[in-house]
C-alpha cells in the first residue's frame, strides 16, 4: 500500500506548510521555556510537542512532496512516530496528573498503555508493509482514548486543571483519525476536510501545550517556595516587588534613556478612623484608594503598596513632562473625594481621606532606590501643606514645589538638561543641620514587608 503522496496539489501544500509553521512556532516557544526554566518537566513537554509536530508533518505527506526520493526513510518514520509520540504523551500525562499519588487505577492504566505503545514500535517492523501504518494508528488512537478517559476521571477526583488536558485530547482524537485517514488513502480528500483536520491538530497542540506549561509553572512555584508578591488587601505589588520594579526601571533608563517618574501617595493618620469604621472598614478604604489611583495611572504603570499607608506608582508611559502635572493633580483630586464606608454600627458614612501626592522625576540614574523612595515620601509629606495636595521635587533647588507651579519644560530632554548630576547618597550621610533641602519632618520609618 502506498501510504505516501509524492505528488501534492499546490493548495494542499500551502495548507500543510502553514500548519507546520504554526506548530513549529509552538515548539519554539516550548524550547524557549525549557531553556529558561531548565526543568525536566519543561524538557519532556518540549520532546512531546516536537514529536507531535513530526507526526502531523509526516502523516500529512508534506515531506514526501518535498523529498520524493526519500520514500523508504519517510515510510518508516511515518509508522514509527505515532506510537512513540503516544508513549511519550501517556508517560507525561502520568506525571502531569500525579497518577502515582492520586489513583492506583490511573497509574496502572497509563503505565500499561505506555508500555504497549513502546513495544508496538519495534513490533510494527515485523508486520507486513500494508499493516504497519494501520497498526500504528490503532496504537496511537487507543493510547489517546485511555488518556482522555483518565483525564476526565482526574476531574472527578478534584483536579480542575485536568479539564484542559481532556479538551486537548478530545480535539486530538479527530485530528489523529483524520491524519491517519489522510495517510492511508491513495487519493487526497477535499481541501476543506484537510483544513478541518489541520485546524483540529493545531488547536489540540496549542491547548495541550498551554495546560502543560500551566501545570509545570505551578509545580515550579511550589518547589521553589515562592511567595506572593501582591499585597493581600489591595492586590497591588508589595514593597519588595516595587523596589525590584524601580531597580529595573533605572537599569532600563541607563540603556535606553527612557524617562519616567516615581509617585508616592501617603495617607495621613488613618488610625483616627479605627474607632469609627474598624479594621475592616480601613481595609475597604485602602482598596478604594488603590482602585481610584490605578484608574488614573493605568494598568501598565506598576503600582504597589510600599507599606500600610504609602502607595508607590512607577510612571514610564508619559509622553511629555507636562503629563506629570496633569496626572498629579488628577490623582490628588480623585483621592480626596469622599468615600462611602460602613461604620461599626452598620451605617453607611462618608469619609474624606487625608492624602498627599509626591512625584520625583527619574532623572539621576546614580540615585539608589532608598534615596528615590525617601525623596518621593518627603515630597508627599510636604504636599500635605499645599492647596492642591500634589507636589514635585524641583531638580534645581531640590525642594518640594506644587505641581501646578513646577517648571517642567516642553520635553523630556529639556527636563533632563535642567537636572544637575546628583551622586548616590552615602549610607551614613554627614550633612550639616542647615543643609535640609527636602522636608525631613515626620520621615516614615516603615520598611516594606
Amino acid at each position: 500500500m502506498n501510504t505516501l503522496h509524492p505528488l501534492m496539489p499546490d493548495a494542499d501544500m500551502m495548507l500543510w506548510s502553514a500548519a507546520a509553521g504554526a506548530l513549529g512556532l509552538v515548539v519554539l516557544l516550548a524550547l524557549a521555556d525549557a531553556f529558561y526554566s531548565r526543568t525536566r518537566a519543561a524538557s519532556q513537554t518540549l520532546a512531546y510537542l516536537a514529536l507531535c509536530w513530526a507526526v502531523v508533518l509526516l502523516l500529512s505527506g508534506l515531506p514526501a512532496a518535498i523529498w520524493p526520493g526519500a520514500y523508504d526513510e519517510l515510510a518508516t518514520a511515518q509508522f514509527l512516530a505515532g506510537p512513540l509520540c503516544a508513549a511519550v504523551g501517556s508517560y507525561g500525562a502520568s506525571k502531569w496528573l500525579s497518577a502515582h499519588q492520586r489513583d492506583h487505577l490511573m497509574q496502572v492504566s497509563l503505565l500499561a498503555i505506555t508500555l504497549v505503545c513502546l513495544a508496538g514500535v519495534p513490533l510494527c517492523l515485523l508486520l507486513a508493509p500494508e499493516w504497519r501504518l494501520p497498526v500504528s494508528g490503532a496504537l496511537a488512537i487507543a493510547n489517546l482514548s485511555v488518556v482522555l478517559w483518565l483525564s476526565v476521571r482526574a476531574t472527578q477526583l478534584g483536579d480542575r486543571m485536568a479539564w484542559g488536558l481532556a479538551l486537548g485530547c478530545l480535539l486530538t482524537l479527530p485530528a489523529q483519525i483524520g491524519l491517519y485517514g489522510l495517510a492511508l488513502n491513495t487519493s487526497r480528500p477535499p481541501l476543506l476536510l484537510q483544513a478541518g483536520v489541520a485546524l483540529a491538530a493545531l488547536l489540540s497542540v496549542v491547548i495541550t501545550a498551554a495546560m502543560l506549561w500551566l501545570r509545570n509553572h505551578h509545580i515550579r512555584q511550589m518547589r521553589q517556595g515562592e511567595v506572593s508578591r501582591r499585597d493581600p488587601i489591595t492586590q497591588l505589588y508589595d514593597g519588595v516587588a516595587m523596589v525590584r520594579k524601580i531597580i529595573g526601571a533605572q537599569q532600563r533608563r541607563q540603556r535606553t534613556r527612557r524617562d519616567g517618574a516615581l509617585m508616592a501617595v501617603l495617607l495621613f493618620e488613618p488610625e483616627r478612623l479605627l474607632p469609627l469604621i474598624g479594621q475592616a472598614g480601613l481595609n475597604d478604604l485602602y482598596i478604594q484608594l488603590a482602585r481610584r489611583m490605578q484608574r488614573h495611572t493605568g494598568a501598565v504603570n506598576p503600582a504597589g503598596r510600599y507599606y500600610d499607608r504609602c502607595f508607590m506608582v512607577l510612571l514610564e508611559t508619559m509622553h511629555s513632562p507636562r503629563w506629570i502635572r496633569t496626572l498629579g493633580l488628577r490623582v490628588a483630586s480623585s483621592l480626596r473625594r469622599p468615600l462611602d464606608l460602613r461604620s461599626l454600627d452598620g451605617r453607611r458614612i462618608r469619609v474624606t481621606p487625608d492624602i498627599a501626592v509626591g512625584i520625583v522625576h527619574l532623572s539621576a540614574a546614580g540615585k539608589d532606590v532608598d534615596q528615590l523612595l525617601h525623596e518621593a515620601q518627603s515630597v508627599a509629606q510636604a504636599a500635605r501643606a499645599m492647596r492642591s495636595r500634589a507636589a514635585m521635587l524641583d531638580p534645581e533647588s531640590h525642594t518640594a514645589v506644587p505641581v501646578e507651579h513646577a517648571d517642567l519644560g516642553s520635553s523630556w530632554r529639556a527636563l533632563r538638561d535642567a537636572v544637575p548630576a546628583v551622586p548616590p547618597r552615602p549610607k551614613n550621610p554627614k550633612t550639616p543641620k542647615s543643609a535640609g533641602k527636602t522636608p525631613r519632618s515626620g520621615r516614615p520609618r516603615h520598611k516594606p514587608a
